[in-house]
């Protein structure tokens, strides 16, 4: 009896011995792996968010060997000041998105900011599955920086929105091609009693986009770039002709009275219930459209905004807001090769896809269709998207004074209550001149 006790000793001592290591292996394992963040503006419960989510898991699914951390905030400053404590305290997510372009210079220059070219370049069908152009707009060459340093993502394409039934109401035959065609229309419209635009200019985002495509008509992609470096002023005659242009079309009656008190929602709501015949916006108002319960929807096409007959050239420059994905210059090699990994992952046609089909989002890449099932209007902005080869962005996106979104969309504003264009361009101009870093 006593050797069985001995025996069962033993093997109760191995048995709690082999226990005590189990633990330590587990996490010596899990120590192998290489952690890497990811940081966007899609939490929650958005069919976007999920759609990430899936892919995420799908991922360490296929690499066991590496751990993605997601770490998105869907509200706008609560994911700024999140962003900014990270960068802070040299945590820089190994992918994170950044709503600028002149303001990644700094970034660039500091190394917080991965240099892609070379990643793309040894990667040519990587590099060939991005649409032509969108590359180029994180391109930092015009900011003294050499380099491509970001990805793209998302694309938010700039358009006029229309009801076909109040067109035909009002006799309009077909959607203008030219400004001179709009203004025959915005006449038209007015004649027959109906709105021609709703703006709901409290939210100051909104005359800042009619803004927007009227100077990328005017003065193109590198006149928005030049406005942005300093190589032109906005007290220039031509900026100021397109600030001009912008209040001209409150005097033609293209919009409701009183729309400068009027907020976004009810700009929405009267296009919506077929109260005003257009409305200036990009594509993510797609999705916002069909999860309304309005009845219009089958009277809802777009065209793209008018351009100006002196003024050919820029026919087919086209307002695009890209949303990108930024890589950390901070990793470490391991770090690197796991996170090319994932962006990889994440822009192969296969995940694209998946994002398209559940938000109705746009891509910026070749060889995308909307899914069969989603709406007409979804799978024509597609279809024009893909002809886009000429695309600018926000005029402030490429300017680093942070005080511009504020300073101009706010004269804006003031421009169409009661200011001069000229003295509008000389506030912003001072604004300018005073915030401005000095390079």
């Amino acid at each position: 009896m006593k050797t069985g006790k001995k025996v069962l000793g033993a093997v109760l001592a191995a048995a709690m011995a082999l226990s005590s290591i189990t633990p330590v292996f587990a996490a010596d394992k899990a120590a192998d792996k290489v952690k890497i963040t990811f940081m966007s503006r899609d939490s929650g419960d958005t069919p976007m968010a999920k759609v990430y989510e899936d892919q995420i898991a799908a991922f360490m699914e296929e690499n066991p060997d590496i751990e993605v951390q997601n770490d998105s905030v869907y509200e706008e400053s609560a994911y700024n000041n999140k962003l900014k404590v990270a960068l802070s305290t040299g945590e820089t997510p190994n992918i994170f998105y950044y709503p600028a372009i002149a303001g990644l210079k700094e970034w660039a220059q500091n190394g917080v900011l991965l240099d892609l070219t070379d990643s793309l370049n040894e990667d040519e069908e990587w590099k060939n599955t991005f649409l032509d152009g969108a590359l180029d707009t994180y391109d930092l060459s015009a900011y003294g920086v050499d380099g491509i340093y970001a990805l793209p993502n998302e694309l938010n394409v700039d358009a006029i929105f229309y009801n076909k039934a109040l067109f035909e109401k009002a006799g309009i035959e077909k959607t203008p091609e030219t400004m001179d065609e709009l203004y025959e229309d915005i006449d038209k419209l007015v004649a027959a009693g109906i709105t021609p635009f709703g703006v709901g200019g409290k939210n100051t985002w909104v005359m800042g986009h009619i803004f927007n495509n009227i100077l990328a008509k005017r003065i193109g992609r590198d006149g928005i770039i030049k406005l942005g470096t300093g190589e032109k002023k906005w007290t220039d005659d031509d900026v100021v002709e397109c600030l001009q242009i912008t209040k001209d079309l409150k005097d033609k009656g293209a919009f409701a009275e009183g729309f400068e008190g009027m907020d976004y929602n009810t700009q929405m709501n009267q296009f919506l219930t077929g109260e005003v015949a257009m409305i200036s916006h990009s594509s993510p108002i797609i999705p916002e459209m069909f999860n309304s319960e309005s009845e219009i929807l089958d009277d809802i096409s777009f065209f793209a905004f008018p351009y100006f007959e002196d003024k050919p050239e820029y026919k087919d420059t086209h307002v695009v807001y890209t949303s990108g994905w930024m890589l950390s210059g901070t990793m470490s090699d391991e770090e690197k090769e796991a996170t090319l990994k994932l962006v990889k992952y994440m822009t192969s046609k296969e995940s694209i896809q998946a994002r398209m089909n559940a938000a109705m989002r746009v891509a910026p890449y070749k060889d995308i269709d909307a899914s069969e099932d989603a709406p007409q209007i979804f799978k024509d902005m597609v279809e024009y998207t893909g002809t886009i080869k000429d695309s600018v962005g926000e005029y402030f996106d490429y300017d680093t004074c942070s005080t511009l979104v504020d300073t101009s969309r706010n004269g804006i504003l003031n421009m169409m209550l009661s200011d001069s264009a000229e003295n509008t361009a000389q506030t912003i101009q001072a604004d300018i001149d005073a915030n401005r870093p000095q390079s």
